[in-house]
């Protein structure tokens, strides 16, 4: 009775370690650096900044000089038959510019190029949040599955050795099936926790455009544990200011706004000058032509393309109203949950989780003294492990508010990066 009882409580107070790999832990902070590196929507938008860059260059292309040649008088009847009354006409025109239309269609090329920069670091911080928030979800399934293999083993230990007692005449056949039944409880506990690990790993990979987890991939480096104290609010909020989705609706308003310029210069007709040489009586003669052609103005020269641009560009302002308040809005709920998470956390790892110990211990004692069954002890052991499970969701939701709440504030995330620090 005494060694069993001293080897249910060796094994109890083992720690749980997590999984182990030949490689080196993979950490937080390495999965940004990949995620930012491999991400395929990441490396297909690159290549948008350089098609726009290359737009630039064509929007400072001035007009083309055209080169136009008639002939006139040819294959007619009468003293016209033939070519010998042909006439030739060779003439060069080219389209002089007004209203600075070179200089407005650069500055929306460049503002265009600006916008799709910022695009890209929006898309950056949602590759970002995603890989940390899939890291936090494979770290927190890594860590449940740890917590589900103890159960386990000391369910089929247990089993094992009231077996042995049952068979020696010392356990009744009750206590048999009680083991038997929390083995297959333990059992179907760590089937599910397993299932969900390689899920959660499954979209870690994803995160950063794998298609399947390596079977030896390492194991995720750091563990999910509520600080002490809340992180100070205000520089969180004040850093708000600065999110890529702000800066994005900013260059959308500039490149609306330099569109609604380049319409306004539309509405100025260009000029177009030629000149040439005319043949006449089959080339011994020639002459000078020159021209001047300007189109002729009308009150709706280009007025609804300055409409549209004019009702865009405002529609581009109210909408960088709506997205900052979208962001203040969704600052305010991640901060709840951040607050809710560390309340709750903390109560569970200085209160209850105390108790459940304190349990866990009196029944192992009741049990030494011969005072219950052997079974109550793994009973005891199930209910701590699902306090421990309560505790780790409790982690895990902080750690996940935390992400919302830097993918807002810092896509850099250092207070995760501290946070998830092994």
């Amino acid at each position: 009775m005494r060694s069993l009882f001293r080897l249910l409580l060796l094994s109890c107070s083992l720690s749980l370690p997590l999984p182990t790999a030949a490689a080196e832990p993979l950490t937080f902070a390495q999965t940004l650096a990949v995620a930012a590196e491999k991400n395929p929507s990441l490396a297909a938008q690159a290549y948008q900044e350089r098609a726009a860059g290359a737009l630039i260059d064509q929007a400072s292309v001035r007009p083309i000089p055209t080169l136009d040649v008639t002939l006139e008088n040819a294959l007619g009847t009468g003293r016209l038959q033939g070519v010998r009354s042909l006439e030739t006409t060779v003439q060069a025109s080219q389209v002089f510019e007004r209203g600075d239309k070179l200089a407005k269609r650069v500055t929306l090329a460049t503002r265009e190029r600006d916008t799709i920069a910022r695009e890209f670091a929006v898309r950056r911080t949602e590759v970002l949040a995603s890989a940390a928030t899939a890291f936090v979800a494979a770290l927190a399934a890594q860590q449940r599955l740890a917590l589900a293999a103890e159960p386990l083993r000391l369910a089929r230990e247990t089993l094992a050795l009231i077996e042995t007692r049952a068979r020696a005449g010392a356990a009744s056949s009750l206590e048999s099936t009680r083991a038997r039944a929390a083995v297959i409880a333990a059992d179907a506990d760590f089937t599910r926790a397993e299932s969900a690990a390689a899920a959660a790993r499954r979209a870690l990979v994803a995160a950063w455009g794998g298609d399947t987890p390596d079977p030896a991939a390492p194991a995720l480096s750091g563990q999910l544990l509520t600080p002490a104290a809340l992180p100070a609010e205000a520089p969180l909020r004040a850093r708000l200011a600065a999110h890529p989705q702000l800066d994005l609706q900013s260059a959308r308003i500039a490149t609306h706004r330099a569109a609604a310029d380049l319409a306004q210069t539309r509405t100025t007709s260009d000029i177009t000058a030629s000149g040439g040489v005319r043949f006449i009586r089959d080339g011994t003669d020639a002459a000078f032509v020159a021209g001047l052609s300007v189109p002729f103005p009308t009150r709706q020269t280009n007025q609804g393309n300055l409409r549209a641009a004019r009702e865009t560009l405002a529609g581009a302002e109210l909408a960088a109203r709506a997205v900052e308040r979208e962001l203040r809005l969704a600052f305010n709920a991640a901060w709840q949950d951040l607050v809710a998470a560390h309340a709750l956390a903390k109560k569970l790892r200085h209160v209850a989780l105390p108790v459940g110990e304190e349990a866990h211990t009196a029944v192992r004692l009741a049990y030494a003294a011969g005072s219950i069954p052997l079974t109550d002890v793994l009973d005891a052991r199930r209910a701590l492990a699902a306090l421990q499970l309560e505790l780790l969701a409790a982690d895990t939701d902080y750690a996940l508010a935390l992400v919302r709440l830097e993918a807002l504030a810092d896509s850099a995330f250092p207070l995760t990066t501290a946070l998830l620090v092994p």
